[in-house]
């Protein structure tokens, strides 16, 4: 096995200092859901003991995080390889809840998941250089599979949105997470980490944000909910991510940080409204049943997806310039 793809995450130098402000996040949410119940027994007269839905939710949300947040701690200390792994459950899992929201039938399903444990390997093998390349080949197949009759159809045109469903899927859950492994073979996991902790303070920032200046909607077709002064959260958890995360974070000048922190927020928005686009799709208000207190994968993931390879290129644009 290359060493440089699996690790004992108990020797990587960044495991305390990450552990321990886990601990710290992990405990100033639980005090603060406290807080939230307690000021509703003082101010709303409920029983001690009686949860609102909303503080329920609340709570599924947090415990959700907090096993989310291990599992990518884990992969993050142990190296690129248990990284490609979980992006392979993503692909795999999340794979399943796309077919489904797009009615896709199981033969382009597998052909999809496939390929994208195929760029995940490439990746591992070859490195960034295959993120290049899948795209390209990945155009090939799908042009020709959707030449090919769908099962049970009724119309030609059936081939071509399925066909275009399928490759759509591929980018978004096999290319999309694969740029997630060349991040993190390029000597710099505190991208890899700030990309992760980013996504998350940004879903919180917009959360509290939106709830508190809420202001016009961002795309009322879309999601209702969605808010500019959500989008502002966005921006301000990325922020607050970056600054966090700065122990692990090579040294950037101030305008390299503006960008990563563009990135992240804005990709976080980005990605959720891609997601929204998909669940109207399928009509739906979850994409599945996975997550408590969220719904499926996707509905976790999709910011994720869009803001780790806009981490990468802005990496990439960064380090050109100062050439």
């Amino acid at each position: 096995m290359n060493p440089c793809l699996l690790t004992n995450p108990l020797t990587n130098p960044l495991a305390s200092q990450l552990l321990f402000r886990q601990c710290i996040m992990f405990s100033v949410g639980a005090l603060a859901l406290a807080a939230v119940h307690l000021w509703r027994v003082k101010f709303a007269g409920r029983g001690a003991q009686v949860l609102d839905p909303p503080e329920r939710v609340l709570w599924l949300r947090y415990g959700t995080w907090v096993a989310i947040a291990l599992i990518f701690t884990g992969a993050l200390l142990t190296g690129p390889l248990a990284i490609a792994v979980l992006c392979a459950f993503i692909c795999w899992q999340g794979g399943r809840e796309y077919a489904a929201l797009t009615s896709m039938p199981k033969s382009h399903y597998l052909v999809m998941v496939l390929g994208g444990l195929a760029t995940l390997v490439a990746v591992l093998s070859w490195g960034a250089p295959a993120l290049a390349i899948a795209p390209v080949l990945a155009f090939f197949g799908w042009s020709l599979l959707a030449l090919q009759p769908v099962h049970r159809e009724t119309e030609c045109e059936q081939r071509f949105t399925t066909g275009l469903a399928g490759l759509w899927g591929y980018l978004y859950l096999g290319w999309l997470p694969a740029f997630l492994v060349a991040l993190s073979m390029s000597k710099m996991p505190g991208l890899v980490l700030a990309a992760g902790l980013g996504v998350a303070l940004s879903d919180i920032g917009a959360f509290c944000t939106g709830k508190l200046l809420r202001g016009p909607r961002l795309a009322p077709r879309l999601s209702p909910n969605k808010t500019w002064g959500g989008l502002l959260g966005n921006i301000l958890g990325a922020a607050l991510a970056v600054t966090l995360t700065a122990f692990a974070l090579p040294a950037l000048p101030l305008w390299q940080r503006v960008l990563l922190i563009a990135a992240v927020g804005l990709g976080s928005a980005w990605g959720d409204l891609l997601e929204s686009l998909l669940k109207r799709q399928g009509k739906v208000k979850d994409a599945g049943e996975l997550l408590p207190g969220f719904g499926g994968l996707l509905d976790r993931a999709d910011s994720f997806l869009v803001v780790v390879p806009l981490v990468y290129y802005t990496v990439q644009f960064a380090s050109a310039l100062k050439l």
